[in-house]
């Protein structure tokens, strides 16, 4: 005769608890099921299962589509996290070799960063793990914190954090300095000297994030305090764009000096005599997120260079 707990290992629909795994990650059944790409009824119908097969209540459930994670559900949650970590290192494992280094990783960073440092230890570490590849996502800087605490990404590279995640550990970085540029058609291009009334009366395009409330507000705030641009006529997503509307019109645009470099004599930085504005910069860590051996090789290569922070194992916590 089988043991109840055998029965369960043996009949337990694993799609179940990755169900639930996901409405616990997005705090909603109509989140998980716009993830899950199923319709609302199928997640409530996967979650009243699975409490079914467990005898468990996972949930409390309130008015709506709203509900509270019972201790029970939370304990069911930290388990089929470590079932799917168990699930993912499958993708790891070698005919002939055993466990090797091989699979995905994906990273997202803010759109508006240079990230040259870390692109030269990422292809060294490609070099030594052939089998390794990445997924480098640029968005704004709030994805970026999403897409960590949905744990789909490994690493998180923005200029804005929110102290109230306490499972992100982040890692200050290098700061990073920002210019102001001009393209071939603006009348400061190649000037030595700046004129302050074309200075002031100049039109300004920047990233989504270049303004007070956004995650360049010391960008943007800069620019006011010293009387730098009259309006904001364009916004761009990414680097490319940005350089795209500073160099084919005739306004002018805040970005990294770094990323400005690449470009040459297409962009022009207009010299001032006050202090550039400095960007911070952090690399971000799910410190709940049960890492697989690959993104715990990565996150071990690039804390020795001074770029990530491991999160501490479970049992050290």
């Amino acid at each position: 005769m089988s043991f109840r707990l055998d029965r369960l290992a043996v009949q337990l629909d694993w799609n179940l608890l990755r169900t639930f795994m996901v409405i616990v990650q997005e705090r909603s059944i109509t989140g998980a099921a716009a993830r899950l790409n199923v319709t609302q009824p199928s997640v409530s119908a996967a979650l009243r299962r699975l409490e079914e097969r467990l005898e468990l209540r996972l949930v409390e459930r309130g008015s709506g589509q709203t509900f509270v994670v019972t201790r029970a559900g939370e304990a069911v949650y930290r388990e089929a996290l470590e079932i799917y970590g168990g699930v993912v290192r499958l993708n790891n494992i070698d005919a002939s070799d055993g466990l090797q280094l091989s699979g995905n990783v994906v990273i997202h960073r803010s759109s508006h960063l240079e990230m040259d440092r870390i692109m030269t230890v990422l292809a060294e570490f490609r070099n030594q793990h052939p089998g390794v590849t990445f997924s480098l996502r640029s968005v704004p800087c709030a994805e970026v914190t999403q897409a960590l605490l949905h744990r789909v990404s490994s690493l998180g590279l923005c200029t804005r954090i929110d102290p109230t995640i306490q499972r992100l550990k982040a890692l200050p970085l290098t700061p990073q300095e920002f210019g102001v540029f001009c393209g071939p058609e603006h009348p400061l291009y190649r000037q030595q000297v700046a004129d302050p009334a074309l200075l002031a009366d100049s039109d300004v395009v920047g990233f989504e994030e270049d303004q007070m409330a956004g995650a360049l507000s010391a960008v943007a705030r800069f620019r006011m305090q010293n009387g730098i641009g009259a309006r904001f006529i364009a916004a761009a997503t990414g680097i490319v764009d940005l350089v795209e509307l500073i160099e084919s019109g005739t306004a002018i645009g805040c970005m990294s000096r770094g990323h400005a470099a690449r470009y040459g004599y297409r962009l022009w930085q207009i010299p001032l005599d006050v202090p550039p504005p400095v960007v911070e910069v952090y690399s971000l860590v799910d410190g709940e997120r049960l890492m697989t051996p690959l993104e715990v090789a990565l996150l071990e290569t690039l804390e020795a260079e001074g770029l990530a922070q491991m999160p501490r194992p479970r049992s050290d916590v």
